[in-house]
């Protein structure tokens, strides 16, 4: 059976549930949850997006993310999502929410951090989402994204930013 995903308001109230596979005949503003796990050495995860992934493939974008499906809390999503994409899970913390409203993409995220430094060692991949993952600093980040911005998701342009802002180092 398809998965059911919830269409919100800009306040995250649910005004619909629609078959996950609308999404990509008509884009609606739903639930989705990113993760940004740290690393030691103050730094962040991020992964590239298998080359056939929609949307954005082949771009960086948060180690881990998705839609939350119909009734799903943002963290049980960000943990689901963490054990479908690399096959494990780790002790989150949110870090910051945010609406993204765009012709291609609308979302309400919420962005989670690990409450630990993980290790990519640690990590077994879903290879149909992502093609690999590495550590970078928030500089180096930025720096990437304001000399090739293409190199990124525009989601996680968004989320980088909002993440910065609250980011403990």
């Amino acid at each position: 059976m398809e998965e059911m995903v919830d269409e919100v308001n800009l306040e995250g109230k649910i005004i619909a549930t629609h078959p996950k596979s609308r999404l990509k005949s008509k884009m609606f503003l739903h639930n989705a949850s990113l993760v940004i796990p740290i690393a030691q050495g103050n730094k962040i995860v991020l992964s590239l997006r298998a080359k056939d992934k929609e949307p954005y493939p082949g771009t960086w974008c948060c180690a881990v993310g998705g839609k939350a499906i119909s009734g799903e809390t943002p963290l049980e999503a960000a943990m689901r999502e963490m054990n479908e994409e690399i096959g494990r899970t780790y002790e989150l913390k949110e870090v910051a929410s945010f609406a993204y409203d765009s012709p291609e993409y609308k979302s309400l995220f919420t962005i989670f951090t690990t409450k630990k430094p993980i290790s990519l060692k640690e990590f077994i991949f879903d290879t149909k989402e992502i093609q690999y993952s590495k550590e970078f600093t928030i500089e180096e980040v930025m720096r990437m994204i304001a000399k090739t911005p293409e190199r990124f998701a525009p989601t996680f342009i968004a989320a980088i930013k909002e993440f910065e802002k609250h980011f403990e180092e």
